[in-house]
This record gives structure tokens, C-alpha cells and sequence, in this order.
């Protein structure tokens, strides 16, 4: 066998294992078994979004529960956007 031969043969054999990847890779798509990483990072920023919504609706909602209602609303404010800011940081 020539070096000629040699290296189409090579090449055809990438190019064998490089589409039996790609079916693979596509199969698995198929069955579900791999989702889309855009799909994946709209969901987490939804989620996201909607936790910091919540969390910043808590000072707002227990403030009527104490004597002093604003100065509850701002401390439990202040102490909710300090947990936010700190997964934020955790985060990056």
C-alpha cells in the first residue's frame, strides 16, 4: 500500500468517526438527552429575574408588621439587596 493510499485511507476514517459523532451528537439531541445552552441561559435569566423581583417585594410586604413601618422597610430593604449583591458576586 502506497503512502498515497495510505493517507486517503486515514482520511476516510476521520471523516467515518467525525459523522458517527455528528449522528450521535444528533440522536441524543433528538431523544432529549442535550438541550440548548440559549434555551438554557433565557430560563436561568427568567428565573433570575423573578427571584430578585421577590426578594425585593419582601421589605415592602412586612414593613406593616412593626411599630415603625418605614424604618423596618428600609432596613429589611438594605439587607435584602445586600444578600442580591452578594450572590451577584459569588456569582461573577
Amino acid at each position: 500500500m502506497g503512502m498515497e493510499s495510505r493517507g486517503l485511507t486515514q482520511q476516510r476514517t476521520r471523516k467515518e468517526k467525525a459523522l458517527a459523532s455528528l449522528r450521535e451528537h444528533q440522536l441524543a439531541q433528538v431523544k432529549g438527552k442535550l438541550v440548548d445552552v440559549d434555551e438554557v441561559e433565557a430560563t436561568w435569566s427568567r428565573i433570575i429575574a423573578q427571584f430578585r423581583a421577590a426578594v425585593l417585594r419582601i421589605p415592602s410586604r412586612v414593613a406593616l408588621q412593626f411599630p415603625d413601618p418605614q424604618r423596618a422597610e428600609e432596613i429589611v430593604r438594605r439587607e435584602c439587596e445586600d444578600v442580591l449583591r452578594v450572590l451577584v458576586k459569588d456569582a461573577g
